[in-house]
């Protein structure tokens, strides 16, 4: 089996010839093609060429989209702080108020920014690996959308204090959520994970999620025509995973760190892919040894359920984290599968 068919064959329930493994490594390829970040995530050819390094240095089983969320705050007139070490960050949103997002007319994503340059990376890699290695296309959920916009402060300060205000800008963004997600699908990807802010513990508590921003993410993953896998952001999930199950085109959900992934399973159900835990921080300072014993930990507790991805748990895996932890979290996958053979 290729990368392409161990995923879509988990992502479906299917048996495969072994546990398929993620890591999310965007930064990390302009590390291996000696590239500024800059460049990296302006130019969509550095870009893949970073992709392209990623795959022949470790073989993870998907290649990405650019990480680079900054480019749709630029388009919609944001400001973007790059660095050295991480994937840019948003300096300054593009509109002050969320009144006055109401009376912007929103980008195209066919010629907004940065946005053009994502697409075109996403074809290109489409062009390179399409049915070979799953092209996985990122993007940020549509309830936490509007903080891309106005900034989070601002959008979480109108969630709390003015619904009516709050619902307006999710019925106002969400047809350029739904637009970026199919355009991503078209240039090639072959399934979203969409990192919903809004769907972490730490920011938003069940009903604050369950009343206010499911039915959003309900309505808009209704109109994208692809599978799309639920991500936290970095935080924990555990709290809502039982109301995921039925979200149009669900196929998957990144699992946190600090969740656990016992109960996530059975609070997920047996037909939902769950894909984690393991801590991003842990990616620099721990062993090689130590990197093993926990993706060792997550494949006993989660891979005998099926439906399981090996993966960290939040976005970028730090630039500073040595090669052998990379290879560690691949060779205990592998040394798993082997032992249990054909893995459903």
């Amino acid at each position: 089996m290729n990368s392409y068919q161990r995923v879509m064959g988990t992502l479906s329930g299917q048996p495969v010839d072994k546990l398929p493994v993620f890591a999310v490594l965007g930064a990390y390829g302009g590390k291996l093609t000696h590239t500024d970040l800059r460049t990296l995530f302006s130019d969509a050819s550095a870009y893949v060429a970073g992709q392209q390094a990623l795959q022949r240095e470790f073989g993870f089983d998907l290649v990405m989209t650019p990480f680079v969320y900054t480019a749709i705050s630029e388009a919609f007139g944001g400001e973007t702080a790059w660095s050295d070490t991480q994937a840019p960050n948003m300096k300054r949103p593009g509109v002050r108020t969320a009144e006055e997002v109401l009376s912007a007319p929103l980008p195209d994503p066919q010629k907004s920014g940065l946005l053009p340059v994502v697409l075109d990376a996403t074809r290109r890699l489409a062009g390179l690996y399409k049915e070979q290695v799953p092209i996985i296309g990122v993007l940020p959920g549509p309830a936490v959308m509007p903080s891309l916009i106005i900034g989070m402060e601002q959008w979480l300060e109108t969630v709390l204090f003015d619904e009516v205000l709050a619902r307006k800008l999710l019925d106002h963004t969400a047809p350029f959520f739904v637009s970026w997600a199919n355009a991503l699908l078209d240039a090639g990807a072959d399934c979203l994970v969409i990192t919903e802010g809004m769907a972490a513990a730490e920011i938003a508590p069940r009903a604050l999620f369950s009343e206010r921003f499911l039915p959003c993410i309900t309505a808009s993953f209704a109109q994208i025509n692809g599978p799309k896998v639920l991500h936290h952001t970095g935080g924990c999930i555990n709290h809502i995973l039982d109301l995921l199950p039925g979200l149009p085109g669900l196929v998957g959900v990144a699992v946190g760190s600090r969740d656990d992934l016992a109960e996530a399973r059975r609070l997920i159900g047996p037909d939902v892919t769950l894909i984690g835990n393991l801590d991003n921080l842990s990616f620099p300072s721990a062993s090689a040894d130590k990197m093993s014993e926990l993706s060792r930990s997550c494949l006993q507790t989660a891979a005998p359920s099926g439906h399981y991805i090996l993966a960290n748990s939040g976005a970028d895996i730090p630039l500073t984290t040595p090669p052998e932890n990379l290879r560690a979290m691949l060779a205990a996958a592998a040394a798993y599968s082997k032992e249990r053979g054909s893995i459903v």
